[in-house]
């Protein structure tokens, strides 16, 4: 897997270096086309300014016209840039403005290349016998001016050379200023990218090991996004260290609620292993059933949330009527009630309500909020049980509300979480309410808890409402 600083300069600074290469050899040949082009061009003039001169002198004969070629060269003026050349029909020089007397047997080389174009002027460029770079024009009269078959201009362009390879030093230098410049600013970046993203790694790393307590000190030195990732690794290791912390505790109860049983079953059996006593054998059995019947309640509750926990909790669904299993419910729970010296109250509504819902799971919730306000309610007190419609939202809601000890207000937003028990929790493996919680909504319901500490608590369970009975 690439790192952040090899894509980096895969992806961004390669594409420069080759950007910056691409315009270096764009501008080269820019400069020289247009350097090359002036030069060009100033020759061009030149020739043009002898032809005009000699067409202003109107009809002359070959020998004055030969004459005033001979004159224009020896009287050139800008020999310091250019020099002017006379050539024959052969290409031998005749004259030229240097103020050397030409050899009879100095040929130029691309004289038949100018002979035999078509253009007016023809333009070469060639290196010297003296290694030096020469631009010429050559154009070829129309007429011959007696002796006189071509006028030839050249100049040297080394110092031209000189400034494109001046300016195209330049435009290295600024290029490496431009890597150098990217190199710098892109360090920097991933310096602030990767030196946070390493620190983050680190402090993941601890936190994947059971160091939930590690923090990323950051002070919000990092970019937004970063200090944002930052804070939301530390809430993350908060809420790992707070449902391990739960964890704990979740262990530690159901090891307890569990040990009860088991110590009341055991208890028992040695007491009716070594007696004959009838009475105490029914006692013994009695208490053996309740508690039997207590463990396997815990155990299913368990096994239900660790399948809800896993989504391989699959609900059978049916049409139920809501009311007829409030009130299975609510007379299972009545001589638990009354042992206790508590009332439910429930008047059942002379109404169905059908729902389409899975009856095992639905009789749980039930159980599990009955329970959780029997825990709860004091002795003398009351539990009430309500259940009503609202037609216009198709829904039906099923609240049971009891007069104990209530839930403390910063406890209210916890006691639907796996494992939560407040302070002042009683006896139970804390997962019952998340447990009712994660039921309603796999049937699509809601589950709200409202209470006012050491007052009340009501829950209430809603859920979507079908037409009919019918099919049932």
């Amino acid at each position: 897997m690439n790192s952040i600083t090899k894509r980096w300069i895969k992806g961004s600074l390669l594409i420069i270096i080759v950007l910056l290469i691409i315009a270096e050899v764009f501008l080269s040949t820019s400069l020289r086309n247009s350097y090359y082009s002036e030069v060009e061009t100033a020759l061009t003039n030149r020739i043009n300014t002898i032809d005009g001169t000699m067409s202003a002198y109107g009809n002359m004969s070959q020998q004055d016209k030969e004459k005033l070629l001979f004159n224009l060269t020896y009287d050139f003026a800008e020999t310091d840039k250019f020099e002017l050349m006379l050539l024959d029909e052969n290409g031998y020089l005749l004259a030229t403005s240097s103020g050397f007397a030409p050899s009879s047997t100095q040929h130029i080389t691309d004289f038949q290349l100018a002979a035999d174009s078509t253009e007016d002027i023809f333009t070469n460029s060639y290196v010297s016998s003296m290694d030096e770079k020469i631009v010429s024009a050559t154009f070829v009269l129309e007429e011959n001016a007696g002796e006189v078959y071509a006028v030839r201009i050249v100049t040297s362009v080394t110092r031209v050379d000189e400034e494109i390879y001046i300016l195209i030093a330049f435009s290295i230098i600024v290029a490496f200023a431009i890597v150098a410049f990217s190199v710098i600013s892109g360090a920097f970046f991933i310096r602030s990218i990767v030196m946070p993203v390493n620190s983050i790694k680190d402090t993941a790393d601890k936190i994947a090991q059971g160091e939930f307590n590690v923090r990323i000190e950051h002070n919000k030195r990092y970019d937004k996004e970063l200090s944002e990732l930052c804070d939301s690794i530390n809430h993350m290791a908060y809420e790992l260290g707070r449902s391990d912390e739960l964890k704990n505790e979740f262990i530690s109860s159901v090891s307890h609620e569990l040990r009860t049983p088991l110590t009341a079953i055991k208890g028992w059996a040695e007491t009716m292993s070594g007696t004959q006593d009838m009475e105490t054998l029914e006692k013994g059995t009695e208490i053996i059933l309740k508690e039997t019947d207590r463990l396997y309640s815990m155990v299913e509750n368990l096994l239900d949330f660790s399948r809800l926990q896993n989504a391989s909790l699959a609900l059978s669904k049916e049409k139920l009527d809501l009311v007829a299993e409030v009130y299975d419910a609510v007379l299972m729970f009545i001589p638990q009630a009354a042992a206790k010296n508590v009332t439910i109250e429930f008047e059942e509504p002379e109404i169905f309500l059908p729902v389409m819902a899975d009856k095992s799971k639905i009789k749980q919730v039930m159980v599990n909020l009955l329970d959780n306000a029997l825990k709860y309610s004091d002795e003398n007190s009351v539990i009430e049980v309500n259940i009503w419609n609202d037609k216009s939202r198709n829904t039906a809601t099923v609240e049971v509300k009891d007069y104990g000890k209530g839930i403390r207000p910063e406890d209210i937003g916890n006691v639907k979480q796996k494992f939560y028990k407040g302070k002042g929790a009683k006896r139970g493996s804390g997962i019952g309410l998340a447990l009712v919680n994660e039921i309603v909504k796999l049937h699509g319901g809601s589950f709200d808890i409202e209470s006012e500490y050491k007052k009340y608590t009501s829950m209430r369970v809603t859920l979507k409402t079908v037409r009919t009975m019918k099919g049932k």
